[in-house]
């Protein structure tokens, strides 16, 4: 259902004068005001046949110069019916303007066309990573997922379409039932249902329409949100130096020759400044110089230039000539033609990786839990433990002072500090 009406109240600007305005409605949407350039004596207004009493100065011309506009919007609306096209009162209020049609376009984009555009935009977005073509697939995957999920709680929550929703009806009460509806899944299957994600990414979705000048944004409605929000503090997976050494002498021999690649990947990271699972995996022997390696963070827009120490390269060495191509390391092959498959073979051999930590830990009778995650944590905290200048290490890791210290480091070493402080005081 449909209805166009022309409301007249007291202009502000000269209170003897109405200002009139044409009311779009539409079911499931907000009512969309649209001044007109139509005006007159405010107590010729007639309010209940929405037009200028008969007698009243040029009231015959204004009268049909009124039906005529709300004759012609009505026409269009019932075109856009007849075609079955998706459609709002924004739309309809905005398709006569004197703008270029395709800004109005743009400007009047539902959710899920913006939710499409972008994922079409990081299909075709290609970027160059120490000189190989990495694409992003993976990132318009994850606004795939997020889209099934609001098409989901859509239809769930207020059984409409997903497709109907319009930036302006992204409201303080949207984004908590929305998150509420996230946390009643999470109790469902046992876990946070990826909460904080979800919401922060429903969040850039929005952002990127506000620079589009997108009608209707309210980027200010998400801080009804608070904490859910916001990333939880992270807790560094860092290990001491002694839990790296037992990991690094454990007998080889119990091991296979898939695992024994899994703890040269991890100790290798930890010898390279906390090298990221997928820049290990990606490294090639072109960024290897003679005393150090130079790469550019794949995940991330910054460069790293550890040291190379010589039991990083007695690893490195130990598999030359194992690679697929250029790579160090033998974890690709003709298969991984993609990014995709490059980042799937990835995550499946750090999962691989854990296991095999995990099993060692337990040979050891190591109580902490460790991932290949702890390469990179473990290494910073030992430098700083070391007294190391914070930029020194985290141009190694490739990373800011002040990331290192808030997401990496940790005081391993406690009950040595609390020696020290027992025979101090």
């Amino acid at each position: 259902m449909y209805t166009i009406n022309i409301r007249g109240r007291q202009n502000p600007k000269d209170q003897k004068m109405v200002k009139l305005e044409m009311i779009f409605f539409k079911t499931g949407y907000a009512r969309v005001p649209k001044v007109l350039n139509v005006t007159g004596l405010l107590k010729d207004w007639d309010v209940k046949s929405q037009s200028f009493r008969v007698g009243s100065a040029e009231a015959t011309t204004k009268n049909k110069l009124l039906f005529d506009l709300r004759t012609k919007y009505l026409h269009m609306a019932d075109t856009w019916e007849a075609e079955e096209r998706n459609w709002s009162p924004v739309q309809l209020a905005h398709c006569f303007d004197e703008i270029k049609t395709v800004q109005s376009e743009v400007k009047v984009k539902s959710v899920q066309q913006m939710f499409e555009f972008l994922m079409e935009k990081f299909r075709d977005k290609k970027k160059i990573k120490n000189g190989q073509i990495v694409d992003s697939t993976n990132n318009a995957q994850h606004y795939v997922y997020l889209l099934h999920v609001m098409q989901q709680f859509t239809k769930e929550k207020y059984n409409r379409s997903f497709s109907s929703y319009f930036f302006s009806d992204i409201t303080e009460q949207f984004l908590l039932d929305f998150s509420f509806w996230i946390k009643a899944q999470g109790i469902k299957n046992g876990n946070k249902a990826g909460l904080t994600n979800k919401l922060r990414r429903l969040r850039a979705v929005c952002n990127y329409a506000k620079k589009q000048e997108m009608y209707g944004v309210n980027m200010d409605a998400f801080l009804c949100l608070g904490d859910d929000i916001k990333w939880p503090e992270t807790t560094s997976k860092a290990v001491s130096d002694k839990t790296i050494e037992k990991i690094a002498n454990i007998d080889r021999t119990l091991f296979s020759k898939k695992e024994q690649l899994h703890l040269d990947l991890f100790l290798f990271s930890y010898y390279t400044g906390g090298m990221a699972n997928v820049d290990v995996c990606n490294l090639t022997w072109d960024l290897v110089q003679k005393d150090r390696i130079v790469y550019e963070r794949i995940k991330f827009p910054k460069t790293a230039k550890p040291i190379l120490l010589k039991k990083a390269k007695d690893i490195m060495n130990k598999y030359k000539g194992t690679g697929y191509e250029n790579y160090v390391f033998p974890v690709f092959t003709h298969k991984h033609t993609t990014t995709t498959k490059k980042s799937s073979r990835v995550k499946q051999l750090s999962m691989s990786l854990s296991k095999t930590l995990a099993k060692a830990c337990r040979m050891l009778r190591i109580k902490e839990k460790m991932t290949w995650y702890s390469a990179r944590g473990s290494f910073i905290s030992k430098m700083v433990d070391a007294g190391n200048n914070p930029y020194v290490i985290a141009e190694m890791a490739g990373n800011s002072p002040l990331t290192i210290y808030k997401h990496y480091y940790k005081n391993t070493k406690r009950d040595e500090i609390k020696n020290q402080m027992e025979q101090m005081f």
